[in-house]
């Protein structure tokens, strides 16, 4: 397999603006908590150094790019106001969501945002609901499984980053914020498939990939259908855990075949032995496996994989 970072190279340079929009400032129906925390008008500026992060992906060659797209839904969840919602006064993370108003390498977002100065912002794509890992922790639930084997539906609905995002500034209005590059949590493949007696090329209505043996990731004949990430201030050790109890497969259903089909997975903890199975349109199916190493943010591309009819 050919690996290549994901985010590589044709996005100008710039600075993500996420303008996060308060729907009132404090009043009886929204006390202020404690260390002044209420919803205020937050701006959050990504740090970027020449690549965007996310949305709209597009190819070219061997590379992806990346553009915010207008209406893209994030959410955020305050990781210093865990104890109690904000907005309902249970027992849970405060959190809400973000709308991107632009289509751009640079956009804004808006929202309804509580915070104060010094408050840690957890900033995620596509919008998560928020719980409590335990009573330190906030986490989100990722889902692999729908997916039709197109740029277009992997770049709305499964291409997860993370970012984390520090309240440098607050009034009793407005707050900034800054914010590293956000992180990507998964590996985007892109495959396709010969048979191995003739060398044509198949057209799958349908891909099924699994683990071939045990490992950490997920045991033999299944793959993870879904993965918990556990929002934390250091960025870099956020991650997607598999829940490796499912025993399904992973199947991914195109509307019509294709040539070729992107496919979000789970990063591994070493290389691991995938099997592939294609069923084409002729109802014929074949199978084969492949050896891979898969690291979040990474794009990987897995081209002419030769499989056998059975």
């Amino acid at each position: 397999m050919k690996t290549k970072n994901i985010l590589h190279g044709s996005l100008a340079a710039g600075l993500l603006m996420l303008i996060a929009a308060c729907s009132g400032t404090e009043s009886d129906e929204q006390p202020s908590s404690a260390g002044g925390r209420q919803a205020r008008q937050l701006t959050i500026t990504e740090m970027t150094t020449g690549e965007s992060t996310r949305a709209t992906l597009s190819a070219d060659g061997d590379e992806l790019s990346a553009l915010w797209t207008a209406g893209d839904k994030l959410s955020y969840c305050n990781l210093s106001a865990l104890t109690q919602d904000y907005y309902s006064g249970e027992t849970a993370p405060t959190w809400g969501a973000l709308t991107a108003i632009t289509t751009a390498s640079t956009s804004s977002f808006e929202g309804s945002v509580v915070c104060s100065k010094g408050d840690k912002l957890a900033v995620v794509y596509p919008a998560a609901t928020f719980g409590w890992a335990d009573s330190d922790e906030a986490q989100y639930t990722l889902t692999l499984s729908g997916q039709d084997g197109t740029l277009s539906t992997l770049a709305s609905r499964y291409h997860y980053v993370y970012g984390l995002a520090t309240v440098t500034a607050a009034d009793e209005a407005n707050a900034t914020a800054t914010m590293p590059k956000m992180k990507s949590l998964l590996t985007v493949c892109r495959f396709s498939f010969k048979d191995e007696a003739t060398d044509e090329a198949i057209l799958p209505v349908s891909l099924d990939i699994s683990y071939a043996a045990d490992g950490l990731d997920g045991n033999a004949d299944t793959y993870p259908q879904t993965a918990t990430v556990t929002a934390g201030i250091d960025q870099s050790s956020v991650a997607a855990k598999a829940n490796t109890s499912s025993t399904q497969h992973l199947t991914i259903t195109p509307t019509t075949p294709q040539t070729e089909m992107y496919v979000a997975l789970l990063p591994t903890g070493g290389q691991r032995t995938f099997r592939f199975t294609v069923t084409d349109s002729d109802n014929n199916t074949y199978t084969g496996t492949a050896r891979a190493t898969l690291n979040a943010g990474e794009y990987v591309e897995a081209t002419g994989l030769k499989l056998t009819r059975i």
